[in-house]
């Protein structure tokens, strides 16, 4: 008897997954708002294949969505059940799920855990055992007969660790380096490179090149968790407090940013001038350059700093619509040598496209939402992501 019930309760559980899907479904496409880009000026060919993994908050619910030129689309996991209880996958998953499914069963959809160039594709995760005992997983797939190779190093660690955070993985020269971030169970932070020598399948060097301590300073690192390809530097900075509480605005000392050198492992201090250090939490590493945006009623000002020269440059100067209040901070982006940035207007959002080359404008327009009789006065829409699709 028990047998049967088991069945039916199973069958019931089915029954109502898949009505509540249809249900939600038919809900979200009677309540649908769609968005898209309204060119104002500027080269429309600069759209032609961007999209805006974005979501907007109406009311108290956050809807995700896509926006390209041909509109805006929900994405949709590929499975009911995902699609129930699991966040969209991010657009850059999209083609590894459909193209390498076996492989990236099971991963972390985080781009700050994979490296990828035209033959490979490697994920590394770490996990930490009984406190003392660290773990590196690290897979490798060949993407052209899509078959894969594992192994796992393990080692003692010198600290009680209570949790880790990968933020980038450089690899070159058969060697894989990973910017992890170590939590200490004694609220302490550390910051290290683990450098794997591929052939060996061995640990060569752990090098900590930051340390927090508690209520005395912190770390904060600025590469684009959102690349999967190889930076040569890695940027962070370390924050110094005269009282750091959780509960109050701490007093910052002193602020300091570092350049770590994957290439020669050596750590550069960044001279920045003190009208810049009230923006360093903005900064952003590009290329060879780091740039630090400031935002005023006139626009934006590009600061940037070329490392190999070791030295500032004159800023670039782009205008753009004024935000409409200061409580939505513009979304600013750098791909590909252009700079992409949407900010609240009166009427909406804008978008912008400036080179960073020649520091001219290359496309402005709007993204407009339609069916506004479904939206709340008080509507935002977030962008996550800009990605050039072909």
């Amino acid at each position: 008897m028990k047998k049967y019930w088991r069945t039916i309760v199973i069958s019931l559980v089915i029954v109502a997954t898949i009505s509540t899907y249809y249900i939600q479904g038919a809900m979200s496409s009677k309540n649908d708002v769609t968005f898209k880009f309204k060119t104002t000026s500027g080269n429309k060919e600069e759209i032609e294949n961007l999209a805006l993994q974005a979501s907007y908050k109406n009311g108290d619910i956050y809807h995700p969505l896509y926006i390209s030129k041909d509109g805006s689309t929900n994405p949709r996991s590929r499975f009911i059940i995902e699609d129930l209880i699991a966040d969209p996958v991010p657009m850059e998953f999209e083609k590894y799920i459909q193209d390498y499914r076996k492989f990236m069963r099971g991963k972390v959809f985080d781009p700050s855990y994979y490296f990828e160039d035209d033959a490979r594709l490697i994920y590394t995760d770490f996990s930490v055992k009984n406190r003392q005992v660290l773990t590196l997983q690290i897979d490798i797939l060949d993407k052209q007969t899509k078959d894969s190779t594992s192994f796992e190093i393990t080692t003692p660690t010198q600290a009680n660790i209570s949790w880790i955070q990968v933020n980038d993985v450089f690899v070159k020269n058969g060697e894989i380096k990973i910017l992890v971030t170590s939590y200490l169970y004694n609220d302490e932070e550390e910051l290290h490179v683990y450098t794997i020598n591929e052939n060996k399948k061995e640990l060569e060097v752990d090098s900590i090149i930051a340390k927090s301590e508690p209520g005395m300073s912190s770390i904060r690192i600025y590469n684009d968790s959102n690349k999967i390809q190889n930076e040569d530097y890695y940027l962070y900075k370390v924050d110094k407090y005269k009282n750091k509480s959780e509960d109050a605005e701490s007093e910052i000392i002193s602020s300091q940013a570092y350049l770590h050198n994957n290439l020669n492992n050596e750590v550069e201090e960044i001279d920045i001038a003190n009208k810049l250090k009230s923006e360093m939490n903005s900064m952003i590493l590009h290329g060879g350059e780091v740039f630090i945006p400031v935002h005023s009623a006139n626009g934006l000002e590009l600061n940037r700093y070329n490392i190999k020269k070791k030295q500032w440059g004159e800023p670039l100067h782009f205008n753009y619509p004024t935000k409409a209040n200061n409580e939505e901070e513009p979304f600013l982006q750098l791909t590909d040598s252009k700079l992409y940035l949407v900010n609240r207007i009166s009427d909406g959002y804008s978008l912008f496209i400036g080179d960073l080359r020649t520091g001219k404008s290359l496309y402005e327009g709007k993204i407009i939402d339609e069916n506004r009789e479904n939206l709340n006065k008080d509507y935002s829409l977030t962008i996550d992501q800009i990605y050039s699709i072909y």
